[in-house]
């Protein structure tokens, strides 16, 4: 199981994110031996009250460019919003640039205001991010691309230059997003989510795949909870819970819980993380509680050497 970290490009209303807290998270992530940082992806958010975001991939291209080996993930990137040739070019040149490091993980939306902003419609999201997902990975792999549609038209198109694969991953929680995952991406990733609820919607991204001929073992299965290493269970509990309640808006109707965080003692979250590790996650992805780096720090020195392998 590989381990990555959240960075603070999202915060509540009152607060802006903070380049040099992003970059030092980064860094010190790669120092230590994480594998992957992971931005969130947002055009606006909220009206009377703002949560600030910046930009996922410019964000990723930043931090491409102060480290050397660290992926760089997406989670998740809305492409229904984004114009699929523009995108294309922007994935292909950070991946060019930063060695091959991207992992985009992907969905097509749910707030409807951003929707509305673009003109896009909101209610065929489903079908335009298929759509977008296809051609996107057709300019990158494919040379002579035709596509007619939604005002985009290509004739015997080839985008250079040709770059190391990127990963798609497909996020969301709704049976179609599962199936989709299953049917069309590289992998799943998921927020939020227990051991339990992600076997029970792991099975459906297999079941999808098995039915549409492919491997599921090829899949890469991922998950974003927040960490708080404290010296007791319950102590933990309150700051991961009290994180969710400042900075997350949990979506409704699905498994999403504060139940999934890694909290208590270092023994408690070695604990916790077997039982990631028991249902088949290969990506266990932490927000560290407030984006407090004393829980970077303190994982990577007391808990994830249990589960590296030399």
């Amino acid at each position: 199981m590989r381990f990555g970290l959240a960075l603070e490009s999202f915060t509540p209303p009152g607060k802006q994110p903070n380049p040099s807290s992003i970059y030092e998270m980064a860094e010190k992530a790669e120092t230590l031996g994480y594998d992957s940082v992971w931005v969130w992806d947002h055009l606006l958010l909220g009206s009377r009250k703002v949560f600030p975001v910046l930009d996922s991939l410019t964000t990723l291209a930043s931090i491409g460019a102060r480290t050397r080996k660290l992926k760089l993930g997406t989670g998740v990137l809305i492409m229904s919003l984004r114009n699929p040739v523009v995108l294309a070019k922007v994935l292909s040149t950070i991946q060019l640039l930063t060695n091959g490091r991207l992992i985009i993980g992907a969905a097509s939306g749910w707030y409807k205001r951003e929707f509305d902003t673009l003109g896009i419609p909101f209610e065929k999201r489903g079908k335009i991010f298929e759509e977008k997902l296809k051609l996107v990975r057709s300019l990158l792999s494919e040379n002579d691309v035709s596509y007619a549609s939604d005002g985009i038209k290509l004739e015997h198109a080839s985008m250079e230059p040709k770059t190391p694969p990127i990963p798609f991953l497909i996020g969301g929680y709704s049976d179609n997003v599962l199936a989709r995952a299953g049917r069309i991406s590289d992998g799943w990733i998921s927020y939020y989510y227990t051991p339990g609820n992600y076997s029970e919607s792991w099975q459906k991204v297999e079941l999808s795949a098995r039915k549409n001929g492919r491997n599921p073992e090829s899949l890469r299965r991922v998950n974003i909870v927040p960490i708080a290493i404290s010296n007791s269970f319950e102590e933990g509990d309150k700051i991961a819970k009290e994180f969710t309640s400042q900075y997350m808006d949990l979506p409704k109707n699905t498994g999403c819980t504060p139940e999934s965080a890694v909290r208590g003692t270092v023994d408690d979250c070695i604990s916790q993380i077997k039982e990631y590790e028991r249902v088949g996650i290969s990506d266990l992805v932490f927000i560290p509680s407030f984006y407090d780096l004393k829980y970077v720090d303190l994982a990577a020195k007391e808990i994830l050497p249990k589960f590296w392998k030399f």
